[in-house]
């Protein structure tokens, strides 16, 4: 009877955990947002340990309620291939999401917050800065889409992708970076940069109406 129990437990702290992090990466890849909490997961190398954890819990289920021998050794045998094939998609995939650099798995810091604390812009410490939109509490979510990318901090020029090179190199121009922030209600965002200029950005939960680019072409900078 005990080992029963523990094969009931086992099954259903493993399947939790499997449509936990599946319902994760769902979001991730669908949703408009993602799960504050659940981000430091959606990498391969966050998630694969959970669901071979997952994987192996509902193996051992299956080795402790079973009590015919050949039933026991199939399980445990197909557990252990899901395992170990699980681990090299996982390993492939993870080099993959490295090299694309999702600057959301880059350090965040807190750049404002609405008055009442349930909102707040955030900035990811990335190659450039990520100005993005983010709720707090246990069930946080943070927009996928840029309020604003800007330079690094320390940057003060940056190359200007469109202008015929100069010699080998891109000719140069001022980095424009986010001086201030602050929300002025809870529905509009203002961001000083720079250059002197002020922002008003309109928000709709984590999502901005636009976005305000210093990263990429020159003719896409907003004006």
């Amino acid at each position: 009877m005990t080992r029963r129990w523990a094969a009931l437990v086992l099954t259903a702290l493993s399947a939790a955990t499997l449509v936990t992090v599946s319902a994760g990466l769902l979001t991730a890849s669908v949703a408009p947002w993602r799960f504050v909490l659940f981000i430091p997961f959606e990498r391969p190398a966050g998630w694969i340990p959970v669901a071979v954890a997952a994987g192996a819990g509902l193996a051992t289920a299956g080795w402790l309620g079973l009590r015919d021998p050949t039933a026991r050794r199939a399980v445990t045998g197909f557990g252990t291939v899901a395992v170990l094939l699980t681990m090299c998609a996982g390993a492939a995939a993870n080099v993959g999401s490295v090299l694309a650099g999702d600057p959301a798995q880059a350090p965040v810091k807190r750049v404002a917050a609405t008055a009442g604390g349930g909102l707040e812009l955030v900035a990811h410490l990335a190659d450039q800065r990520h100005y993005r939109l983010r709720t707090t509490g246990l069930f946080g979510r943070e927009g996928t889409t840029d309020v604003a990318c800007t330079a690094h901090q320390s940057e003060q020029e940056r190359a200007d992708v469109e202008a015929p090179p100069d010699g080998t190199h891109s000719p140069m121009m001022p980095a424009v970076r986010v001086d201030s922030a602050r929300f002025t209600d809870a529905t509009h965002l203002e961001l000083t940069t720079t250059d002197g200029r002020t922002w008003t950005v309109r928000v709709d939960g984590v999502n901005p109406d636009r976005t305000l680019d210093w990263c990429g072409r020159r003719s896409d900078e907003p004006r």
